[in-house]
């Protein structure tokens, strides 16, 4: 009798621990309902993403919040304790258990509801990073790639087009250098674009979606471990029009790019740099008979915010340095080019091995991004 007993409680204890219990944190953002967070998602996304499960039962808070509908966060309210977190103190350590429970800094926490706080200047975004190739598209009398969501800004009907692609260059950081004069060329543009990126905002992703005009959902770049798309993208869109065009990179292809000639920079005077070199090959393209479309990818923003940290010295004269290179590009440029200049993403100060910045958050230092759209 207690043989049978206890296989009884045996197999309804396994029972009990293969059964979890359902749960749900609804969401709230911009005074309106989300939606909830269930189990059912939460393993949907832990399929979705395999990569980015820690330990088998967490997944980074911000993926649940990005597939919610959230675009950009400054704190974060868990309901139930009704206190707020700025989101730039827990957002590179914040986590949605499977159980339901969340982890801030280390600090499980019961969580009922969520209340996400947007940046104050979210609200006058005017654009996407979605938009950058239907607004070349248009302006060069071409359809859109056939995935694009994104909307073609405001420009005039071009012969001709050049993307500059200012890697790292984040809106608020942008915004504080020109309080200090760092980009005087990138000032006599006018006032820029507030523009969103995408999430996990780095350079591959927002690669895929410049290219695609369409975000990580659609085109498929939904992390940072992918470099290709099977979605079309702008040069496709080129080259089936019969247009040329032409990318200049750093070092190496941060995405890869079918149907363009690719360019790559390198440092070849041995500085520890790529933007000089990618500057000098871009100004050759330009004299030897410009295409009717150039990427023109400046890295060091990056590289240098890395290392050193958004607000460092170093970064000020890179910012610099980099401005004075789209003067130059600007003024060697035919009359009439259609000019869009961008970041994919900003950066964020950390205190990691090797490094004082990182991106990839939904941080606004991260996510939001400045966008000119402009003639020469």
């Amino acid at each position: 009798m207690w043989r049978r007993r206890f296989v009884a409680l045996a197999l309804l204890l396994i029972l009990l621990t293969g059964c979890a219990r359902p749960w749900a944190i609804e969401v709230s953002w911009k005074d309106g309902s989300l939606g909830a967070i269930t189990d059912d998602r939460w393993r949907a996304w832990a399929e979705a993403y395999p990569g980015e499960v820690v330990d088998d039962h967490a997944l980074p808070l911000e993926r649940a919040l990005w597939e919610m509908g959230a675009t950009s966060i400054e704190a974060l309210v868990v309901g139930k304790t009704s206190f707020s977190h700025t989101w730039a103190e827990v957002a590179d350590d914040a986590w949605l258990r499977d159980d339901g429970r969340i982890v801030l800094n280390g600090d499980v926490q019961e969580a009922e509801a969520l209340i996400v706080a947007s940046p104050p200047e979210a609200t006058l975004a005017t654009a996407h990073v979605t938009d950058v190739a239907p607004t070349i598209c248009r302006a060069l009398g071409i359809g859109a790639p056939a995935a694009a969501t994104g909307v073609a800004l405001d420009a005039p009907d071009a012969e001709r087009a050049v993307f500059i692609f200012l890697d790292g260059l984040g809106y608020r950081r942008y915004d504080a250098g020109r309080e200090r004069s760092l980009t005087p060329y990138l000032d006599t543009l006018g006032q820029p674009h507030l523009a969103l990126s995408v999430y996990p905002s780095v350079t591959r992703v927002a690669s895929a979606a410049f290219l695609t005009g369409a975000p990580p959902a659609v085109n498929g770049v939904r992390g940072r471990d992918l470099r290709d798309t099977a979605s079309e993208t702008l040069f496709d869109v080129l080259a089936a029009n019969g247009l040329t065009g032409v990318a200049v990179e750093g070092d190496a292809l941060a995405f890869n790019m079918r149907n363009a000639e690719i360019i790559l920079s390198g440092d070849r005077d041995g500085n520890g740099h790529s933007d000089d070199n990618t500057f000098a090959n871009a100004m050759d393209v330009i004299a030897g008979g410009m295409p009717d479309f150039l990427w023109v990818h400046f890295h060091g923003i990056d590289d240098v915010s890395h290392t050193y940290g958004p607000d460092a010295v170093e970064v000020d004269m890179k910012m610099t340095e980099v401005d004075g290179y789209v003067r130059d590009l600007m003024d060697a440029l035919p009359e009439g080019t259609l000019v869009v200049i961008a970041a994919d993403h900003g950066m964020h100060a950390v205190n990691e091995d090797g490094r004082q910045g990182n991106h990839g958050t939904l941080q606004p230092a991260d996510i939001l991004v400045p966008l000119w759209v402009t003639v020469r």
